[in-house]
C-alpha cells in the first residue's frame, strides 16, 4: 500500500493528533496545556509561518501514517527563507516502507520550487534508525546546538 503526501487538512485532526502524541511519547516530551492544540491551529492558519504535511495511505480507507511540520524563517546569511523541518514522525507499523523519505522529499520539493535556501533538521544522537534515513538524503554537519532555557 502506497502513500500520498499532501498539506495537512482540518479532516486530518484525529490522525495528526494520534501521530503527534506518538512523537511526543517517543521523545519523552511533555508540553504545557494547550500547546498541541495551538500547534494544530497554526498548521491550518495560512498566515502562520508553520506548515504541515501528512502521508496518507491510498485505497478505500485512507489513514494518516506520517506527519512532518516545518517552519520558514529569515536567515542572516542569505536573502532567501530557510526551512527548519521541526517534527517528523511515522507510524511505527509503517517504518521502513519509505514514508519518512516521502515526507522529507516533499519538503525538499517545496524548497526547490519556492527557492528556499536550505532545509535543515536535528535528531537525537542515538536515534539510529532515523539517522540511517537522514544520512541518505542530507549531509550531517559538525555544528553543536545550545539551548538557553527561559
Amino acid at each position: 500500500m502506497g502513500v500520498a503526501v499532501r498539506p495537512v487538512a482540518v479532516t486530518d485532526r484525529e490522525g495528526w493528533f494520534r501521530l503527534w502524541r506518538g512523537y511526543l511519547a517517543f521523545y519523552r516530551a511533555e508540553l504545557a496545556d494547550g500547546i498541541s492544540e495551538h500547534t494544530w491551529t497554526r498548521l491550518l492558519d495560512k498566515d502562520a509561518p508553520v506548515w504541515g504535511l501528512v502521508a496518507v495511505t491510498d485505497g478505500p480507507d485512507p489513514a494518516v501514517v506520517g506527519i512532518v511540520n516545518y517552519v520558514l524563517h529569515a536567515n542572516t546569511w542569505t536573502d532567501r527563507p530557510v526551512c527548519y523541518l521541526e517534527d517528523l514522525f511515522v507510524d511505527p507499523e509503517r517504518r521502513g516502507a519509505g514514508t519518512g523519505r516521502a515526507l522529507i522529499d516533499a519538503v525538499v520539493v517545496l524548497a526547490r520550487t519556492h527557492r528556499w535556501h536550505r532545509v535543515y533538521w536535528m535528531t537525537k544522537e542515538d536515534n539510529a534508525a532515523a539517522r540511517r534515513l537522514y544520512d541518505k538524503v542530507a549531509d550531517a554537519t559538525d555544528w553543536v546546538r545550545y539551548d538557553a532555557h527561559m
